[in-house]
C-alpha cells in the first residue's frame, strides 16, 4: 500500500498519469462536446449581402489584383482530379459517381411515404418562415413538420418542396426525407403541452380552433382535407443554420472557409437549374449527428418550398433569377438606357398553370442566373466549379427527372408534364453551355 501511494505521488510531482495496471481497461473517452446552436438574423443578413458585402468585396485590393491578373481564386478542397476532397460532411457522391435508379431519385432520402397511417398529434407551431405549419407526431412516434399551399394556389409550394429535395438528394446533398401528405382537422390531437404565440407576443394553448383558424387562407381540397408537405425531423441535434462564408469556430472539424469548398460553390449550378433563388443561410441547418462511431456536424440543405416557379406564397416573379433584390448593375444599366431597355423575363409567357407558377426555360441564362440576393460561395465561383456541378446536373435522366416530379403528386398531368418539360430543357441548356466546347467566361464583375 505504501508503495503505491509513492508511486502516486510521484507521477503527481512528475505532471504525468500513472500507467495503468497489466490487463486493466483504458478509461472511456470523454464525448466531443457539440458546437453552440444558434439562430440566424434573417434581415440583417439580407442587409449584409445585398448591401454591406458587395461593397466591402469591391474594395478588397487582393480580389482586384486576382481580377487584373486573371487568377481567380480556386476551391481548397479538390483532390487531384479536381473532385471534392473526401469524406465531406456537406456532399456526397450521388448521380453522376455511382449508379442511382430513378425508383431512388423518386424516394430521396427514403423512405419517402410521410407520415403513418392514423392519427396525428400537433406538438409545436411552427415559428420560422412566412408560411403557415405546425408539428406533429404521428401514429409510430415520428416528427414532422408539415407546411401548406396558398389557397389561391394549391399544389405550388408543396410539390415544389417534394420535387426539389429529391433532386438536390440526389445530386449528393444532405436534404430532409420531405412528402405529400393529407389529413382533416377532425383527424388531429393537440399535445396538451402545445403552445401558440398570439398576435400580441403572449402564450396560449394550442387548440383545433386555433389551428382551424391558421389555415383559413391555406389551400384545401374538395373533399375538405388540406394538402401538406410533411418533412421528416433529421437526425441528432439541430445547431441552426450554417454560413456560406467563413468558418463554424466551435467545430474543429470545420476547417476549410466556406466560401472556397467545391460542393457549395457548385451548388450554384444546382440553384440556377432548379431556380432556388432562395438558397441562402436560412435554408440550411447544421446537426449535430453520431454515425459510424463518431460524432460530427452534417450540414443540411432544408426548405425548398420557394424554388421551380414557387415563391413564398405564391408563383414567383417574372424578374427572379435575372437580377438581385438590390442590383447595382441593373440600376446602372437602366440609368443609362432612360430605362428603355427592355429585359428577356418581359417576354416570359405563363402556361395558366396555378400549380406550376413562374418556371421558365426560353429566358433561363445558364451563365448570368443570380439568385434574390448575393450569396458568398456562389460569388467565388470559378469555371472549374460551375463545370462541376454542370457534370451532377447533365447526370440526371429524362427517367430521373420524371420519377422526382411525380414525388409532387400534380392533380392535373399538364402541370407535371410542364414542370417536366422545363426541367429537361434547363438541363440541357447547362449541359451544352458548360461542358460543350469552351464555354463563356464569368462576368468581370465576380
Amino acid at each position: 500500500m505504501t508503495s503505491a501511494r509513492f508511486v502516486l505521488v510521484a507521477c503527481f510531482v512528475a505532471g504525468v498519469a500513472p500507467a495503468a495496471p497489466a490487463g486493466a481497461a483504458a478509461p472511456p473517452k470523454a464525448a466531443p462536446k457539440p458546437p453552440a446552436a444558434h439562430e440566424e438574423s434573417y434581415v440583417y443578413d439580407v442587409f449584409y449581402q445585398s448591401i454591406a458585402r458587395p461593397v466591402a468585396r469591391t474594395l478588397d485590393p487582393a480580389r482586384l489584383g486576382r481580377r487584373f491578373a486573371g487568377q481567380p481564386r480556386e476551391a481548397a478542397n479538390v483532390d487531384e482530379r479536381d473532385e471534392v476532397r473526401l469524406p465531406s460532411t456537406w456532399w456526397q457522391p450521388r448521380i453522376g459517381y455511382r449508379p442511382v435508379t430513378a425508383a431512388q431519385v423518386g424516394r430521396g432520402p427514403g423512405p419517402g411515404t410521410g407520415p403513418a397511417p392514423g392519427r396525428w398529434t400537433v406538438t409545436h407551431a411552427k415559428t420560422q418562415g412566412v408560411t403557415p405549419g405546425f408539428q406533429i407526431k404521428d401514429s409510430r412516434g415520428a416528427h414532422f413538420l408539415v407546411k401548406f399551399d396558398a389557397a389561391a394556389h394549391p399544389e405550388l409550394v408543396t410539390a415544389a418542396d417534394a420535387i426539389s429535395s429529391r433532386i438536390f438528394w440526389a445530386a449528393g446533398y444532405n436534404t430532409p426525407d420531405n412528402a405529400i401528405a393529407w389529413f382533416r382537422i377532425a383527424d388531429l390531437d393537440i399535445d396538451p403541452k402545445a403552445k401558440v404565440i398570439d398576435a400580441r407576443g403572449h402564450e396560449r394553448p394550442m387548440t383545433r380552433d386555433l389551428i382551424a383558424k391558421s389555415l383559413e387562407n391555406c389551400a384545401r381540397e374538395p373533399d375538405g382535407r388540406y394538402r401538406c408537405i410533411t418533412s421528416r425531423y433529421l437526425d441528432g441535434k439541430p445547431l441552426g443554420p450554417f454560413h456560406y462564408s467563413g468558418r463554424r469556430r466551435d467545430d474543429p472539424e470545420d476547417l476549410v472557409p466556406h466560401e472556397l469548398r467545391r460542393e457549395l460553390r457548385g451548388l450554384w449550378t444546382l440553384c440556377a437549374w432548379t431556380n432556388h433563388a432562395d438558397s441562402r443561410s436560412a435554408n440550411s441547418l447544421d446537426m449535430w449527428v453520431t454515425d459510424g462511431g463518431r460524432s460530427f456536424v452534417r450540414h443540411h440543405l432544408i426548405d425548398f418550398g420557394a424554388t421551380l416557379g414557387a415563391g413564398a406564397n405564391g408563383p414567383k416573379q417574372l424578374v427572379t433569377g435575372t437580377e438581385y433584390y438590390v442590383d447595382a448593375l441593373v440600376a446602372a444599366r437602366q440609368a443609362a438606357t432612360f430605362g428603355l431597355a427592355p429585359f428577356a423575363w418581359e417576354s416570359i409567357d405563363e402556361p395558366g398553370l396555378p400549380a406550376v407558377g413562374t418556371f421558365d426555360e426560353r429566358t433561363f441564362d445558364p451563365v448570368e442566373w443570380r439568385p434574390d440576393y448575393p450569396n458568398p460561395a456562389f460569388d467565388d465561383r470559378t469555371d472549374r466549379d460551375v463545370r462541376w456541378g454542370a457534370r451532377i446536373v447533365a447526370a440526371f435522366t429524362d427517367d430521373d427527372l420524371r420519377a422526382a416530379v411525380a414525388a409532387g403528386q400534380y392533380s392535373d398531368p399538364r402541370a407535371a408534364r410542364r414542370v417536366l418539360e422545363v426541367l429537361i430543357a434547363r438541363r440541357d441548356a447547362i449541359a451544352r453551355r458548360w461542358l460543350g466546347s469552351e464555354p463563356p467566361p464569368l462576368r468581370a464583375d465576380r
